[in-house]
């Protein structure tokens, strides 16, 4: 998904459009691997202003992902569907800042090439939530055996008797309750 700067260059100051899809097959978030379950699709186009090497790009993109419940491991597919503007400023000297809902990243001025994916993935993750839930009332698993309890309503394990001590060090603590 790449940016050719030839082309923008020879095509100044008109809408260069962008329709394409790719297939990705996981995404990494917070140390876990969602798997993507639909090709990113990816339109809008972009804009190179020479006065100041300045490339504006105003892009949609969707794809959905698929998370796990932070209680029962269930897994939760998400729709993503978004609209970033972004622009493109040569040799800036910081990476990234932002003007209200515009992006600004820096590239380099004698560069081919643009590559958007990383930049669309960034905000991908935007939609993520890093503690989802399967619904509000989730239950979770069952602390002793691992048990789905959304599933079993009535599930029961068998529960130690009172005052016993699983571990032979906390018996004296037991014998408090």
């Amino acid at each position: 998904m790449e940016l050719k700067l030839s082309e923008l260059k020879s095509k100044e100051g008109q809408f260069v459009s962008i329709d394409e899809r790719t297939s990705l097959d996981t995404i990494s978030f917070h140390n876990d691997e969602l798997e993507v379950v639909d090709d990113l699709v990816v339109t809008g186009g972009a804009t190179f202003t020479s006065e100041e090497e300045v490339i504006n790009v105003s892009i949609d993109f969707s794809t959905n992902v698929i998370e796990h419940c932070r209680r029962c491991l269930e897994p939760i597919e998400t729709k993503i569907d978004r609209h970033e503007e972004i622009e493109f400023r040569p040799n800036m000297e910081s990476e990234v800042t932002s003007e209200g809902d515009l992006s600004i990243y820096r590239y380099e001025s004698g560069s081919g090439t643009i590559d958007l994916l990383p930049y669309i993935i960034r905000f991908l993750k935007l939609d993520l939530d890093p503690y989802p839930l399967c619904k509000e009332d989730c239950k979770g698993l069952c602390p002793k055996c691992g048990a789905n309890l959304n599933k079993e309503e009535d599930h029961s394990c068998e529960t130690e008797e009172e005052g016993e001590a699983k571990d032979p060090r906390m018996e004296k603590l037991a014998e408090l309750l």
